[in-house]
């Protein structure tokens, strides 16, 4: 498999519901892919990515690629 996840993190649509966007490198074509869950259900992604993301759909529910935004400090 071919597939990488990057990262997720929440963005809102035109009518303001939250949705979770992934991004997925694919190194057998060396590109970045962008999408939400919602397009899971969608024939728009490869069979094969879809399969990948459902493999993990739990850490990815789980946050465990969750990108917020904030950076982290250091506690010394």
């Amino acid at each position: 498999m071919s597939y990488h996840i990057m990262l997720t993190r929440k963005i809102s649509d035109i009518k303001g519901h939250s949705l979770t966007q992934v991004q997925v490198m694919d190194a057998a074509t060396p590109q970045i892919i962008y999408f939400t869950l919602d397009e899971l259900e969608k024939d728009d992604l490869p069979e094969d990515l879809k399969e990948y993301i459902r493999g993990i759909l739990s850490d990815i529910e789980e946050g465990r690629w969750h990108y917020n935004g904030k950076k982290n400090k250091r506690k010394t």
